[in-house]
């Protein structure tokens, strides 16, 4: 998986992501009155404890016993103990979100979450992070397991597979520490998201041998100028020719260097135009199905080198030149929403332009100049 590599490209969150650190006094204040949105909730043991002091207090005051009191004493210093470590711990982290470079549903991809401690000589422990996906409503949590020692980080890994095709949003909703005992835990908001984009699965589909359709990748001789195909001419060498295209007869016979041109070896090459509207696609999971076709079909295509351009109507053209050009057609796809109209119902009239439309109300066909090449 490719991840992004400079530190000062992500956003940090956490108590301790601001560029400037914050006084003492600040952080003494934020013991007694936490910042918005920070919190302190004793865990189960840490209620049990709460009733064994109550229990204690109260026999304590009833039979006005000394060691009753020095015990109660020792709880009560116990959880404010608990309540300060849980704070300090904390105070000086501050994380980061990174996703994998792509998603794709059905495919594992990973989401992580950068711990750092910004301490110069304690270390970090204990923390949980709640990390989610808001728009599937997929969550995780992520237990830092192992100290981290100062100024150094530390990778906690959720392996996410995808679902559904859509724009996901990935956040940390809050983190928390209950070092040392256990007893208290601290809730800090996350303040961290980032947005990706999952592809849809790819799908099997049968490719359709038509006579006269051209999907079968042949090319045709053509008459422009290329280094394959017949022999149309002869020309002066220029420099950058490579040495296989001279002519070393008709050169010898001139006195001076002559290189072969050749007719280019042309292919058909394709456009794909992708029409989401709603009165094309009247069930959501034909609409599904199309995407997943289109994302498939034009992957073949690259790999084959036969792909020109890619557009969804009401869009601009994309043409495919690189593995990035059609990364960002599939980064289209994935943020397609079934039920949206579109006024735009052009047809296509290029020649080798690939449309989508429904075959039998559970099938989805390719069709090029009228007829169909291929179905899923």
């Amino acid at each position: 998986m490719a991840f992004s590599a400079a530190k000062d490209q992500f956003s940090w969150g956490g108590p301790a992501s601001g560029r400037t650190p914050r006084p003492l006094s600040t952080k003494i204040k934020e013991i007694f009155v936490p910042p918005k949105g920070e919190k302190v909730l004793p865990t189960a043991s840490g209620m049990m404890l709460i009733l064994v002091g109550l229990c204690l207090g109260l026999a304590a005051y009833n039979t006005e016993n000394n060691i009753l009191f020095a015990a109660l004493s020792l709880l009560i210093a116990t959880i404010i103990m608990s309540g300060f470590f849980c704070w300090s711990n904390i105070i000086s982290a501050r994380w980061r979100l990174e996703t994998s470079s792509t998603f794709r549903v059905g495919e594992d991809g990973e989401v992580a979450v950068v711990v750092e401690n910004a301490r110069q000589r304690f270390p970090l422990f204990c923390l949980l992070f709640n990390v989610g996906n808001d728009t599937t409503d997929e969550s995780c949590e992520l237990h830092l397991t192992e100290s981290v020692a100062p100024g150094a980080l530390s990778r906690l890994v959720w392996r996410h597979r995808p679902k559904k095709r859509c724009v996901a949003n990935f956040r940390i909703y809050e983190a928390t520490s209950s070092f040392p005992f256990g007893f208290l835990r601290k809730y800090v908001p996350g303040d961290c998201e980032v947005k990706a984009k999952i592809w849809p699965a790819r799908i099997e589909y049968q490719r359709l041998k038509m006579i006269g359709t051209g999907f079968g990748w042949q090319g045709a001789s053509t008459k422009a100028k290329g280094t394959t195909g017949e022999l149309i001419g002869l020309r002066q060498y220029a420099r950058g020719d490579a040495p296989r295209s001279i002519h070393w007869k008709v050169s010898a016979r001139q006195g001076t260097l002559v290189v072969k041109q050749h007719a280019a070896e042309s292919q058909a090459r394709y456009s794909l135009v992708v029409n989401p509207s709603r009165y094309l696609w009247a069930k959501e999971d034909l609409f599904e199905k199309m995407c997943s076709f289109v994302a498939s079909l034009a992957e073949d295509l690259f790999l084959a080198g036969d792909l020109d351009h890619c557009r969804i109507v009401g869009g601009s053209s994309i043409k495919i030149s690189r593995v990035a050009d059609l990364g960002s057609f599939l980064d289209e796809i994935s943020a397609l929403k079934w039920g949206a109209d579109s006024s735009d119902r052009e047809s296509a009239t290029q020649s080798n332009c690939v449309v989508f439309s429904p075959l039998d109300g559970n099938s989805v066909g390719a069709i090029v100049n009228g007829t169909t090449i291929a179905k899923a």
